[in-house]
């Protein structure tokens, strides 16, 4: 099982990048949408990815971070969905927006992707937000939500204060209008982008 590939980036194509390592160049399939993530060609890079085996063909999927990665299995979880519709999810909404969507049950929003209609948004809402609630066991403060998620697996690196805190309030139980309440009360009162998921968790339910 390739976890990911380290090398030299050679080539940015329309659907696929090529990285040398070990003086074998692998061709892999990435999301366009991460490109800006990516150094020139020529320089050294880390591609975290997935191997999958179909009938017809062997698919390689790269993620410039594990969390991209996490969600891509996520994805491919869900009934009926296919690895290319799940990169396609991958490719047209960021993290944080797909986190929002998930959290509001906004179909709209999954269906702007191609090839999900309404019935599969809407068994990718029901079936990430109850991952996300098996992540592990959280605390009143809700201190302890990335803690037990990272230890059943779960990365969130990729993800700013201010997502993880989102992910942990959903975890907890509070609605999608009740987290944007808290969360914007407290934007008030002080800059989300430079205190710690914890300190956002505290102060949010303090709000309620």
């Amino acid at each position: 099982m390739l976890y990911s590939i380290k090398g030299i980036l050679l080539e940015k194509q329309k659907e696929f990048i090529v990285v040398e390592a070990g003086h074998i160049a692998y061709e892999i399939v990435f999301p366009t949408s991460a490109y800006g993530r990516l150094p020139e060609t020529g320089g050294e890079v880390t591609i975290y990815t997935q191997f999958l085996v179909r009938e017809d063909c062997f698919l390689l999927f790269g993620f410039p971070s594990l969390e991209d990665k996490k969600i891509f299995n996520t994805l491919i979880s869900v009934p009926s969905l296919g690895p290319k519709t799940a990169y396609n999810v991958i490719n047209s909404i960021p993290i944080s927006k797909l986190i929002d969507a998930i959290l509001k049950e906004d179909e709209k929003c999954l269906t702007q992707v191609s090839g999900i209609g309404s019935k599969t948004a809407r068994r990718i809402i029901l079936e990430l937000k109850d991952k996300m609630a098996k992540l592990g066991t959280v605390s009143k403060d809700g201190s302890d939500f990335l803690q037990s998620a990272a230890g059943s697996g779960g990365d969130f690196s990729g993800l700013d204060s201010l997502s993880e805190a989102k992910l942990a309030l959903g975890a907890l139980g509070f609605s999608y209008s009740e987290i944007e309440r808290m969360l914007l009360s407290i934007a008030k009162e002080i800059d989300v982008s430079k205190v710690t998921t914890e300190e956002i968790i505290k102060k949010a339910l303090k709000k309620r």
